[in-house]
């Protein structure tokens, strides 16, 4: 079974490699589940997997465990202190030697009918945790070390989407980067591994106008869709329909713009961001 693992053993950082083995031999001693998720997974499937540029890469390392409740949360945190990661202001935010920043995001039973959970801190704040179980059992196998032999789950990309569209909704207007980081993936998704289904699969979508990034749009959303629940898959379609309804003032399309600094070209931009939106929840539905 492992010889059809994604192997990256060779091309993984020694830190990145070091945080994630040590990550791994705790939750095994915990007998807890976990995946990549964030910027990292973004990483290790694009750059590494399938050799694409990263256009802004990332020092930090994050984690979705799946916990029972806070008491083993509790218990994950202190392990993780055992072993030499230091806590921070932030409860679930620690570093690691020259990592700057690993956070720690449970799921599972710990949450309120699988959608909130509360953090137990003085601001007792709420963040949602829509999509996490559907990530958690679509995230893929990769083989990190080689000697001795470790492989661990990452978050697929088209569940690193849609947590990312949940999390800059959830988080907005602190989440702009997720806003980007989709652009990204929608602009490399095609490139990313997926041609062959393209053509084989979803041959309706290759047409006289046939265009890598919206039609990556559509192809992603038609994944997303795949894997998600019901509820989920609502909350996904109704806020997209939001955000196009607004159409230039689109606050979803503005973080889009960040970084987009000729003035000739906004408009035109802008009206591409706006394309590749509506091709997403043309997806979505379809």
């Amino acid at each position: 079974m492992r010889e059809n693992l994604l192997d990256i053993s060779t091309k993984i950082d020694p830190f990145t490699l070091e945080v994630l083995t040590l990550v791994s031999k705790i939750t095994d001693t915990l007998k807890m589940d976990f995946f990549v998720i964030g910027a990292t997974a973004r990483d290790i499937f694009f750059n590494l997997v399938h050799g694409v540029k990263i256009q802004r890469g990332t020092n930090d390392i994050d984690f979705s465990m799946r916990v029972r409740n806070w008491g083993d949360f509790e218990k994950l945190t202190n392990a993780l202190k055992e072993n030499n990661f230091l806590p921070s202001r932030v409860i679930h935010r620690f570093t690691y030697k020259s990592v700057p920043s690993i956070d720690i995001i449970p799921f599972g039973e710990i949450s309120v009918n699988s959608t909130t959970i509360k953090w137990p801190d003085k601001e007792e704040r709420e963040m949602s945790v829509v999509g996490f179980e559907e990530c958690y059992l679509d995230s893929k196998s990769v083989l990190i070390q080689a000697n001795p032999l470790l492989d661990i789950k990452i978050a697929s990309t088209r569940g690193l989407v849609l947590m990312k569209l949940i999390s800059w909704k959830d988080g907005y207007p602190s989440r702009s980067r997720d806003a980007l980081d989709i652009l990204y993936i929608i602009k490399n998704y095609i490139e990313a591994g997926n041609m062959d289904r393209l053509q084989s699969e979803h041959a309706d979508l290759i047409t006289d106008q046939f265009d890598f990034e919206l039609t990556g749009a559509t192809l992603l959303g038609r994944d997303i869709s795949k894997i998600s629940r019901p509820a989920t898959l609502e909350y996904l379609i109704n806020m997209l329909e939001e955000e196009i309804k607004e159409e230039s003032n689109s606050k979803f399309i503005s973080d889009m713009m960040i970084g987009t600094s000729l003035i000739s070209q906004r408009d035109e931009v802008s009206q591409h961001n706006f394309n590749i939106l509506k091709n997403l929840l043309h997806g979505l539905k379809n």
